[in-house]
């Protein structure tokens, strides 16, 4: 019996789906093959107390000046126990898991809101460079449901309408809230934020909001990943206000 033209279409819309996230995949590995190296990062010069160091430089215009250190290139960030086994990581490989986990969780919660039984395949990756691929494939395999299901990928939440920035209630700008409570403010703002560049230096990476608002996720040697906002379109939340975590 032969197929009607309409489920045609669909399979071949969601064959074209399919590709369209294998291609998005293979650019995501070699994106982070090539992540944040620049060869022509001006350092520190040699024979100075801290010389072969890169050198930071601060933000520009009406942007808040962002915290922004000296820093080997190897340097280490923290620990992350994946699978059983622990690793250490770098200060770029923690904001780029907590950038990516944001990201994934966001995409799969609005999957399963319209079907909540589907879930990602298992991945095969292994150690820390392995977990942030595992979290972009995750997202490829979320936005190529999105795509079947004809629904729109999540949008980010306003920096204002998030706690606990909405709250207002920092310690001159700093903000410090649990684990749990900071891994859900990156999920709200994360999602449809465009990456941008950072400055030379920055312990991560700047993202851009639609409304132009713009937050960036660093390391903390003192607090792990921390939340840095850069410019705001709310009075209530100002550039320069931080939050970190417990």
């Amino acid at each position: 019996m032969s197929s009607s033209p309409s489920f045609q279409r669909e399979l071949l819309g969601a064959r074209k789906a399919l590709a369209i996230a294998q291609l998005e995949l293979r650019s995501l590995r070699l994106a982070l093959a090539h992540k944040l190296f620049n060869p022509n990062q001006p350092r520190v010069p040699a024979g100075s107390p801290n010389g072969g160091r890169w050198v930071g430089e601060g933000g520009s215009g009406g942007e808040a000046r962002v915290e922004t250190v000296n820093w080997p290139a190897r340097r280490s960030g923290g620990t992350r126990t994946i699978r059983g086994r622990t690793y250490e990581t770098s200060p770029t490989q923690e904001t780029l898991l907590a950038a990516t986990e944001a990201r994934a969780t966001a995409l799969v919660r609005e999957v399963q809101r319209r079907d909540p039984k589907w879930r990602p395949r298992p991945s095969i990756y292994e150690g820390v460079e392995g977990e942030i691929l595992a979290h972009q494939a995750t997202a490829v395999q979320a936005t190529a449901r999105l795509r079947e299901l004809r629904a729109q990928e999540p949008v980010c939440r306003p920096l204002g309408e998030t706690s606990p920035l909405s709250r207002g209630d920092s310690l001159n700008g700093i903000y410090t809230i649990p684990t749990s409570e900071f891994r859900e403010l990156l999920v709200a703002v994360t999602p449809g934020s465009e990456i941008i560049p950072s400055p030379t230096g920055y312990r991560g990476q700047w993202l851009r909001q639609p409304d132009g608002s713009i937050f960036g996720v660093r390391w903390s040697e003192r607090y792990g990943v921390t939340l840095d906002v850069i410019r705001s379109n709310n009075p209530m939340v100002r550039p320069g206000d931080k939050v970190h975590q417990k």
